[in-house]
């Protein structure tokens, strides 16, 4: 186990009584290992009650978690009969349930092959007839919608040789017509990165199909390319992973409460994902255990039950073996665009940032793209003692589904503006945004607007320096401050921006299009820290810092000009720069650093010093203790 600094061991332990005292019916996992953790997160599914009437996506992993395990094999076998047989009995309402179809097909076949020798025929038979009510050759739908009815097609065409699906598609025509495009997918998965890596309830979705072609395909081919798929997943999850926290910019995130991937989060998908392949300092995390709902053991049990498939035991060597700070580079390739991270992981908090690009040809009308719907341009997250409330992030109103000109606003803290721009360099990152004045028209989607938790924030102040209303923060593992030059209020409750438990401040002008801003993290080290403890007092040596060392300047046409820009000098003495530029216009050294351009990476998947992946290659480099380990993924 990791050796604590003390604000991290304190919180940690202040956490856990915290959540004791609130709910003395809290669940814990726990392991050192893979396999210890798995274990455990089944346990406590079966000391679940799933709800009567419960759908399959959500509760019937409940149930095939018990046949898996020799556990309440009568009330399993009998609970889901009764599920296939009411999806059999309404099968037009299986057509209308939107994305359930998909959740549906995998969650069937994948407890059918895990636990088809420990069922009665006629359960067997049931879930074949529910199962051709399906189909499969849809090439529509979200990465992970359409790879998990495509892939649950595979296995029903190598399962059943007289197996004919909804659009009468037969065994023969589901393995001609898939097979090409799953092994496609998967080695894409490989050398651009999972488009919806880092995405934080929808990697585990690709997970779980993705292990489930890797333990039952028939075909060796499919079966190979799907256990590198896994493998590769979960090398990329090594560098996000903060002892607890989750780091990241997804590309896929359901809106303000989705970004809580704090070391006591109950709710979102990725922090259990993460836990469970490589553990935390302390051991173990809470299991949310709702079981008609978006619940954990619904995903993660298809990652957790032991067979062939496992992750690979130096992975989890290596997270243990890395110290703090450190920051990465890296890449996802999608079709139209491509996404550049920058992170900063400290041992207390970890600062993420990115830029969405298109590529050249795609550039027109790239403000209207699917790329913006579900991303967040910057995540701050740190350890607490609550679980819902240790995230930060720049909001920008923006609209719900960009791609058909939707008019509709998004759901707070859901989705990302196209006009905004985010530098960040180790512990600063900067901000600009100029929103065009016909990007959408009606309504008008440029208001910024940064939620401020009363919960995880422990400690508040505003305080007037060289000019800038700074706001800052202390969290109790860790300090930051934000500024932005523009005239703000906060907006405390009842507004647009209203979000539970958060102060959410909001400019004043409500019609500025433009405006930009600075935000500087800490841990508290010895230059901040108070004897007595008192966050007020670590606050007023963090702004006196601020006031010797800190430089922020606008661009003499900041008010004027289609590419105002900002100049800031962080605490450290490093001065970031950040112009303006379009969605519709390709980076070209719009920031430096220290008088320099920085170039975008677009050309490692990942980049660290604890590994480092080309795109387009299939080979990753991993800097051991021991030394450099090759591994090649076919």
């Amino acid at each position: 186990m990791k050796t604590l600094s003390y604000h991290h061991f304190i919180f940690l332990l202040a956490g856990l009584l915290f959540a004791s005292a609130v709910n003395a019916q809290t669940a814990y996992m726990h392991g050192s290992t893979y396999e210890e953790r798995g274990h455990s997160l089944i346990d406590q599914m079966l000391q679940t009650q799933p709800v009567d009437n419960g759908n399959i996506k959500y509760v019937s992993p409940f149930y095939f978690a018990r046949l898996w395990r020799d556990c309440e094999k009568e009330k399993a076998i009998e609970k889901l009969t009764e599920m296939y047989q009411y999806q059999l009995d309404h099968v037009e309402a299986f057509y209308n349930s939107g994305s359930d179809m998909d959740f549906f097909a995998h969650a069937t076949m994948h407890g059918y092959m895990l636990t088809k020798e420990k069922m009665p025929d006629s359960l067997r038979g049931k879930i074949k007839a529910f199962m051709k009510i399906g189909k499969y050759t849809r090439d529509n739908g979200t990465l992970n919608m359409k790879l998990m009815h495509q892939t649950s097609g595979l296995l029903c065409a190598e399962e059943w040789p007289d197996f004919t699906d909804a659009d009468g598609k037969t065994s023969v025509q589901l393995k001609e017509f898939l097979h090409d495009r799953i092994v496609h997918t998967l080695k894409q998965f490989i050398t651009h990165n999972c488009p919806e890596a880092d995405a934080f309830t929808y990697l585990g979705t690709n997970l779980q199909y993705i292990r489930m072609l890797a333990e039952f395909s028939k075909n060796e081919e499919i079966r190979k390319s799907a256990l590198s798929a896994y493998h590769h997943i979960i090398a990329q999850l090594l560098l996000p992973w903060n002892q607890g926290l989750y780091c990241a910019n997804p590309p896929r995130c359901k809106g303000w409460k989705n970004l809580y991937t704090g070391n006591l989060s109950t709710g979102v998908q990725i922090v259990q994902l993460t836990w469970l392949f490589y553990g935390s300092p302390d051991e173990r995390i809470i299991l949310r255990e709702a079981a008609n709902r978006d619940n954990f053991g619904c995903f993660n049990f298809w990652l957790a039950y032991e067979r062939t498939v496992k992750p690979l035991p130096f992975l989890q060597a290596l997270n243990n073996s890395k110290s703090y700070p450190y920051d990465f580079k890296a890449l996802r390739i999608d079709s139209k665009h491509y996404y550049c991270r920058y992170t900063y992981q400290s041992p207390n908090y970890g600062l993420s940032t990115q830029t969405v690009e298109a590529f050249p040809e795609k550039l027109k009308d790239f403000q209207y793209t699917y790329a913006f719907k579900e991303t967040k341009n910057i995540h701050l997250v740190w350890q607490s003692d609550n679980s819902e409330a240790s995230v930060f992030s720049v909001c920008h109103d923006n609209p719900e589904r960009p791609q058909i000109y939707q008019t509709h606003s998004n759901k707070l803290g859901y989705g990302e503006n196209p006009y905004h721009r985010v530098f960040g360099y180790e512990k600063s990152a900067i901000g600009v945004y100029n929103v065009a004045e016909n990007y959408m028209n009606i309504p008008h989607f440029y208001q910024m607007y940064v939620p401020f938790s009363r919960k995880g924030i422990k400690k508040r102040m505003v305080k007037k320096i060289n000019g800038l209303q700074w706001i800052l923060c202390h969290t109790g593992s860790m300090m930051f401050a934000f500024a932005t030059p523009e005239e703000w209020t906060f907006e405390v409750s009842g507004g647009k921006y209203d979000i539970k438990a958060h102060d959410v401040l909001i400019l004043k002008d409500k019609k500025r299009r433009r405006g930009s801003w600075v935000l500087e993290t800490t841990e508290i080290t010895e230059q901040y820290k108070d004897a007595r403890g008192d966050m007020k007092a670590e606050l007023e040596n963090f702004a006196n810092d601020i006031r010797e060392k800190v430089k922020f300047n606008c661009s003499g046409d900041y008010e004027t000009s289609e590419t105002p820009g900002i100049s800031y000098t962080n605490l450290q003495g490093n001065t970031l720069e950040l112009t303006f530029f379009s969605p519709e216009t390709a980076y070209s050294g719009q920031y430096k650093l220290n008088g320099n351009p920085v170039k975008l990476n677009t050309e490692y998947i990942s980049q660290s010093k604890y590994m480092k992946q080309k795109a387009n290659s299939n080979v990753l480099l991993f800097h051991t203790p021991e030394g450099t380990k090759t591994w090649k993924l076919e």
